[in-house]
Parts: C-alpha cells; sequence; structure tokens
C-alpha cells in the first residue's frame, strides 16, 4: 500500500535514511605535499583517494571531478571492495593540462541523500604559468587605466632558472600596438613585472591583447599558456534585446521576434553624458534596410543605464543577416563609435 505523505513526513524519512549515511570525507591527492603537486608528479599522473564511510556500499556508484583554471577531470565508476579508499587513476596526460593552475577537487556519491563531498583545493606547480596583467577586471583591461599604462606580471615556473633567456610577445588587434621584449636572468627571481605603456593599449580599444612567452634555459625551451584580453572602449556594443546565444555564438541569431512592428535594439549608457546625441546604426542585408536613428540622451537615460530603440523594418526585408553599431555626437566636432555588432537571422517559418 502507498500513500502521499506531506513535506514535514517527507524530510522525517530521509532523515532516518541520512543517520545511516556517514557524512562524506574530502578527497585528497597521494602526490600532494601541503596542498601543492609537484610538475615532476604531472609527468607520472596523479592519484585521486577518497575514504569508504558508513552508508556506502559495493556497486555505489560515485563521480570524481578535478578543475582547474583552464582544464577539468572527471570519471565516474562503482565502489568495488567495503572499507577500503576508493582509488581513481588521472593519467599523465590528462594531468599535465593542471600545471601551473590552482585546482579544486571534490566527489559525488549519488546513493546519498547529500551527495556532495566537501571540495579540496591544491596548487599545481608550472615549468611556466600563464601571464596576468593587475589592472585586468573579469577578463578586461579598464578604460581607466589605458592612459596610465598596465603591470605586465609572469610568476617564474621551474624553467626560469639564472641564466635563462625569456621572450615576451604582446600581441594587439592593432597592428601598431605590438611589442617583442627578450630579456637575460642573471639571478633567481619569484616573478617577472614589466610596465607596460599607453602606446601599446590605447590603439587597441575595443580590440584585444594577446600575451604568450617563451623560457629557453639548460632545461629546454618551454612556451607558456596564452592570456587573451578584451581592451575596453568608450561605448558598449549594441545588443539586439531578443538573441539566442548572444554571450556564445558570433555572430548572434536574432530571433524573429518584433515590439509594435520594430526590432528592439538596446544601446547601454556606458560614455555618454546628458545632451549626447546618441545614434544606432543599422543595415541589413538587403538594400533599403539601412537605419540611422538618433536620440538625445537624458538624465533619466543616464540613471536607466540603457536607452531602447526600435528598428522600423520587416525580417523579410532584412536577407539573411544584419549588423549595427553605435556613434555618440557631442558637440560640433567630437563623435565616439562603438565595436559592431554582427546577427545572422533564421528562416522564417512563414
Amino acid at each position: 500500500m502507498t500513500k502521499f505523505i506531506t513535506l514535514e513526513e517527507r524530510d522525517r524519512i530521509a532523515d532516518a535514511f541520512r543517520q545511516n549515511q556517514g557524512p562524506l570525507l574530502p578527497a585528497m591527492i597521494d602526490e600532494a605535499v601541503d596542498g601543492k603537486i609537484a610538475y615532476a608528479d604531472l609527468e607520472k599522473g596523479l592519484t585521486i583517494r577518497f575514504p569508504f564511510v558508513e552508508g556506502m556500499r559495493t556497486g555505489g556508484q560515485y563521480l570524481v571531478t578535478l578543475s582547474g583554471d583552464d582544464a577539468s577531470f572527471g570519471i565516474g565508476g562503482y565502489i568495488q571492495e567495503e572499507n577500503q579508499d576508493v582509488v581513481v587513476k588521472v593519467p599523465s596526460d590528462r594531468a599535465l593540462a593542471f600545471e601551473g593552475q590552482g585546482a579544486r577537487l571534490k566527489y559525488f556519491y549519488l546513493e546519498f541523500e547529500e551527495p556532495t563531498s566537501p571540495t579540496t583545493h591544491f596548487s599545481v606547480e608550472g615549468v611556466t604559468y600563464k601571464p596576468g596583467v593587475d589592472e585586468a577586471v573579469d577578463g578586461v583591461i579598464p578604460l581607466a587605466v589605458l592612459s596610465q599604462g598596465v603591470n605586465l606580471r609572469i610568476r617564474a615556473g621551474s624553467s626560469m632558472t639564472p641564466g635563462a633567456l625569456v621572450s615576451i610577445y604582446w600581441w594587439g588587434s592593432n597592428p601598431d600596438a605590438c611589442f617583442v621584449k627578450h630579456l637575460n636572468l642573471a639571478d633567481p627571481v619569484e616573478e617577472l613585472v614589466m610596465p607596460v605603456e599607453p602606446a601599446y593599449l590605447m590603439p587597441n580599444k575595443y580590440g584585444y591583447i594577446k600575451i604568450i612567452y617563451t623560457v629557453l634555459s639548460t632545461s629546454g625551451t618551454w612556451t607558456s599558456p596564452f592570456l587573451e584580453l578584451q581592451v575596453a572602449g568608450d561605448l558598449a556594443t549594441p545588443r539586439a534585446v531578443h538573441t539566442e546565444w548572444d554571450e556564445y555564438r558570433r555572430p548572434a541569431r536574432l530571433q524573429l521576434i518584433d515590439e509594435d512592428g520594430s526590432i528592439p535594439m538596446r544601446l547601454e549608457t556606458q560614455g555618454m553624458i546628458e545632451w549626447d546625441t546618441a545614434i544606432l546604426i543599422f543595415v541589413g542585408y538587403s538594400r533599403g534596410a539601412e537605419f540611422v536613428l538618433r536620440h538625445r540622451v537624458t538624465a533619466s537615460d543616464i540613471a536607466a543605464g540603457q536607452i531602447t530603440f526600435g528598428v522600423p523594418v520587416p525580417f523579410s526585408s532584412l536577407g539573411s543577416s544584419a549588423k549595427a553599431w553605435s556613434l555618440i555626437e557631442r558637440g560640433d566636432d567630437e563623435a565616439l563609435g562603438s565595436p559592431d555588432l554582427y546577427m545572422d537571422l533564421p528562416p522564417d517559418p512563414n
């Protein structure tokens, strides 16, 4: 006989089951010492281990995950023996992907009401480490620092021995804002810090910076992971209000949704001031689908953080794609421009 029960009864039954489910204990890596993993151990592979606790059983299902800044490893399995640690091997080729990163280890025992273990953190030694820019925030070099310069910082890996030759390659999306620098290390160092002048930043507004370096030493030649950063500009890229996969798809997929017969587009007011004229330029693939829309910026627009335009064109007139960009007109002689937004259109079901 079965019956429906209340939430309180459900929780009481679940609590009774949990009484026989010992708390999951943290997983460990055999090769780690004080939370640090040596590069030499990566070359041999790693051994993950977590303890058998009360409530587990032979045949119980688990999933182990090791996550880094730029790498991940996951594997599932079934417990083979009672009262024995569960051991999972990470092959050397997968372990080496964690070089020079922080790593987070946890596992899931899928038969427990609370199936997630505590997380264990590790620092993995690198022959080289990914370079960094001190002033970057969430992968973007802010507009405010472009005129001041930034600090490029490289943590010294085990390859940076005295006498090593370090070559740093700074690529900017503007070809006039690139450089290559070579350093010969006379003494042991913990990190290299290089000031980067505005001349290598300002021309790359709205673009990208890519940084990579090599180390030539008695132990061999090594190439670092590369760092890519976006460089902020005065204005944000226009956005279509109705798009699919906008953050991940390039170009954005414009959904066939209109509002009062118009395609809604949005400009952030970043870089705008009251009394500016905000201009949205929208161009479809087909001739006759070109629009220049103007709006005088108000204090309420600045407070709202965005301005919405309606582009008065049917989707059938756009063709297969469209693009949009914006300008700010400020007085007679000053104008600012935004990056382009590229969009494609799905087939019209009608």
